[in-house]
C-alpha cells in the first residue's frame, strides 16, 4: 500500500471512530449528568432576563456584571435556545466538544509530530473523562480552546507577528479564558514555557551570537503579552477580588491512586471501569519506558569535549518541542501534588490536572520514534478499551436519562413564572441537580440553583430576592432545608413542591414536620415514577 493511500485510508478512518464515539451522547434524550441541568436551566434563565424582561426571574435573578469565566457553555446554550428545544441545545454543545477534542487535538499532534499522528487515537478515552461526564461543559470545552491557541502559537510564533495574528491569538486566550480559568491559567504557563524551552534551546545552538535568540524571544513574549493583555487583566481582577478558604488536599497516595488506575476517565464506576482503564495506563507506561530507554541508549558523552560542547552535541539532538512537552508534564504533575482540590469554593482541581497529565505524556510520546505497526497494534488496544468503556457508559446513560426524563415531564404541569422548591431525595448524586430540568424550556423560579451562590457564574441570585414561604410557614421552621429567601421582604408563597425520590426513606423530625406541611397546604397535582408534584392549594 502507498503511504498516499494509507494516509488517506487512515484519516477516513479516525473520522469513522469520531462519529462512533459519538453513542454515549446520543443513546438518551438527554446527557444526563451532576452540572448539566444547571447549566441548562441557567442558559434558560439568561435568555429570559435579556430577551422576555419576566418580572418574576428579575425578582429572584440578576446578570452578574463581572466578566467571569464559565460564560462560554452557557453562552453556547442560550444561542441554540433561540432555535432548538433546550435537550437539542444540550446534544448541540456535547457533540461540539465530543467531535471537536479530537479533531483539535489531531490538528495538534500533526503540528508538532505528523510522523506519529496515530497518537490521535489516544484522546478518544479521554474525550470521555470524569469532569465531562459529570457536566463540567466550560472545563471541557476550555481544553479544545488550549490545543487550537497552542497549535497557532507554535504554527507562527516565528513569524512576523502581524496585526492579523495578534487579533487572532487575543480572541484565542479570551476564549479560553471565558471558559474556564484554570485552563486560562495553564495556557499561560505552557506558552511561557514553549518560549523559554526555545530560547534555551537557541542559545545552547547559537553560542556565537547571543542577540538573535534573545531579541526574537523578546518580540515572542511581547507579541504574546500585548495580545493577552485584556485577558490577564480581567484574570487579575477575578483573582484577586476573591478570597479563598481553606484548601482541602488530596492525601499523597490517593493522588498515586488515580495515576495507576487513570481516575480521569473513570465516570461512575471503578469496579467496572478500572480494568479498561488500567490497561490504558500499563500501555503509556510500557511507551514511556521504551522511550525513555531510547533517549538515553542515544546518549553520547565524550570525556574529550568540554561540558558546554557535550551539551551543544545533545541539543542539536533534541526537538525543541520534545523538551516543551516533557517540562510542561513535568509541571504539571508538580501542581498535581502540591495544589489543594480544592480551595472552598471551586474543586476538582486535582482530577483534572491529573488528565491533563495524561494527555500531554501522550503529546511527548508523540515526538518520540516508535515502528508504525507498533503504534497500529497500540490504537487496536485503546479503542477496544475506549469502546467498552462506552458500552458501560451508556448502559448508565440510559438509566439516568429516564430519571431526567421523569423530572422533566413534570414541567408540563408547572405554570410559566412559578415558584418551585426542590425536595432531593435520591440516593444517585448524580442525580443532586436534577430538579433543574423542570425549567430548561420555560421561565420558573427553582430554589434550588447552585450557580447563582458561588459568584463565578453568569446569573447571581437578586439581593432583593422575595421571601418564600412554604405555606404559611418560613424557612427557619425547617433547619433540614434551605431556599432563598429574604425576611424584610413581602411573604411570597411556594406555588409548587417537587420531590424527586421517596419522602419516606427520611424518619427525622424536620423530615415529618415537612410532609404535614405540604398536605396541609399542597395537593398532588402529578406522581411518576420517581417523582412527586404537589401544587400549591386554592385560598
Amino acid at each position: 500500500m502507498s503511504k498516499y493511500s494509507f494516509n488517506y485510508l487512515e484519516k477516513i478512518f479516525f473520522f469513522l471512530i469520531v462519529i462512533l464515539n459519538l453513542m454515549p451522547i446520543l443513546s438518551g434524550t438527554f446527557f444526563p449528568s451532576l452540572d448539566g441541568p444547571a447549566h441548562l436551566y441557567n442558559a434558560q434563565i439568561i435568555h429570559s432576563l435579556l430577551l422576555d424582561g419576566h418580572s418574576q426571574l428579575n425578582s429572584f435573578f440578576s446578570l452578574n456584571p463581572e466578566p467571569v469565566p464559565n460564560w462560554i457553555g452557557h453562552f453556547i446554550l442560550v444561542c441554540c435556545n433561540l432555535f432548538f428545544s433546550a435537550e437539542i441545545s444540550e446534544k448541540t454543545l456535547v457533540l461540539l466538544y465530543a467531535v471537536g477534542l479530537p479533531i483539535v487535538f489531531r490538528s495538534f499532534i500533526k503540528a508538532v509530530s505528523p510522523q506519529n499522528i496515530l497518537f490521535s487515537y489516544f484522546i478518544f478515552p479521554f474525550t470521555y473523562s470524569f469532569v465531562f461526564m459529570i457536566g463540567f461543559y466550560n472545563f471541557s470545552i476550555a481544553l479544545i480552546f488550549l490545543f487550537i491557541t497552542l497549535t497557532y502559537w507554535i504554527k507562527h510564533n516565528t513569524a512576523n507577528f502581524s496585526i492579523k495574528r495578534a487579533v487572532i491569538l487575543f480572541l484565542l486566550v479570551a476564549l479560553t479564558y471565558f471558559s474556564h480559568i484554570l485552563v486560562f491559567v495553564l495556557l499561560l504557563l505552557f506558552l511561557g514555557i514553549y518560549t523559554a524551552t526555545k530560547l534555551v534551546i537557541s542559545v545552547l545552538q547559537n553560542r556565537s551570537s547571543l542577540k538573535v535568540p534573545l531579541v526574537l524571544a523578546f518580540k515572542e513574549a511581547g507579541a504574546f503579552a500585548i495580545s493577552s493583555f485584556l485577558p490577564i487583566i480581567l484574570f487579575c481582577y477575578y483573582f484577586f477580588s476573591r478570597t479563598s478558604g481553606d484548601g482541602f488536599y488530596i492525601p499523597t497516595l490517593e493522588l498515586i491512586s488515580w495515576l495507576k488506575n487513570l481516575r480521569p476517565i473513570i465516570s461512575y464506576s471503578f469496579e467496572k471501569e478500572e480494568a479498561f482503564t488500567q490497561s490504558i495506563v500499563y500501555l503509556i507506561v510500557s511507551l514511556l519506558l521504551i522511550a525513555v530507554y531510547n533517549k538515553l541508549t542515544k546518549i553520547v558523552w565524550r570525556s574529550d569535549l568540554s561540558l558546554q560542547s557535550n551539551l551543544l552535541l545533545i541539543s542539536k539532538k533534541i526537538r525543541m518541542v520534545s523538551v516543551f512537552f516533557f517540562l510542561s508534564t513535568v509541571m504539571l504533575f508538580v501542581l498535581y501534588f502540591k495544589l489543594p482540590d480544592s480551595d472552598g469554593s471551586s474543586g476538582f482541581v486535582s482530577v483534572r490536572l491529573a488528565l491533563l497529565i495524561f494527555v500531554f505524556l501522550i503529546c511527548w510520546l508523540s515526538t518520540q520514534y516508535f515502528p508504525r505497526w507498533v503504534l497500529m497494534l497500540l490504537v487496536v488496544v485503546v479503542l477496544y478499551c475506549n469502546f467498552n468503556l462506552n458500552n458501560y457508559r451508556i448502559s448508565v446513560i440510559r438509566n439516568l436519562d429516564e430519571v431526567a426524563l421523569d423530572c422533566y415531564s413534570s414541567a408540563k404541569y408547572i405554570a410559566p413564572n412559578s415558584v418551585i422548591l426542590p425536595l432531593n431525595y435520591s440516593d444517585n448524586w448524580l442525580q443532586l441537580h436534577f430538579s433543574n430540568y423542570l425549567g430548561i424550556d420555560k421561565p420558573v423560579v427553582i430554589l434550588e440553583n447552585y450557580e447563582c451562590g458561588t459568584g463565578y457564574f453568569p446569573v447571581n441570585w437578586n439581593a432583593q430576592t422575595p421571601n418564600v414561604s412554604l405555606g404559611n410557614s418560613n424557612m427557619s421552621e425547617f433547619p433540614c432545608q434551605q431556599w432563598r429567601g429574604n425576611d424584610s421582604r413581602i411573604l411570597e408563597r411556594i406555588d409548587y413542591v417537587f420531590v424527586l425520590g421517596d419522602m419516606n426513606s427520611k424518619t427525622d423530625s424536620c423530615n415529618a414536620i415537612l410532609q404535614l406541611t405540604i398536605k396541609e397546604n399542597y395537593t398532588l397535582v402529578n406522581q411518576s415514577k420517581y417523582a412527586r408534584l404537589y401544587e400549591l392549594k386554592k385560598q
